[in-house]
């Protein structure tokens, strides 16, 4: 059962990332990204709940937004640009940029 489990929230995960961002996230992609969050090279976090936490990073030139689940330890699903859980930061990035 674990097992059926894990490969669909893969599928679900690289479905999202074809989707909002046209990647094709393989394994090596996958593990690239959370050592990112593991070793903190990310551009933006913030937790949801004790293990999801909402990350952006930057990944093939661009920054991309996924979730990241510290427990299982593993990406979860990716998140569009627009996406509220980073509006605030993309917005106060943007005032950044116009200073």
């Amino acid at each position: 059962m674990k097992i059926e489990l894990a490969a669909a929230r893969r599928e679900h995960m690289q479905v999202r990332a074809r989707e909002r961002f046209g990647l094709e996230i393989g394994r090596i992609d996958r593990r690239a990204l959370v050592r990112k969050v593991q070793t903190g090279d990310v551009r933006f976090a913030r937790k949801l709940t004790n293990s999801r936490t909402v990350v952006v990073a930057e990944h093939a030139g661009r920054e991309i937004t996924f979730v990241y689940c510290g427990r299982s330890k593993c990406i979860l699903t990716f998140l569009p640009d627009d996406a509220r859980e980073t509006a605030a930061w993309r917005e106060s990035q943007g005032s950044r940029e116009r200073r």
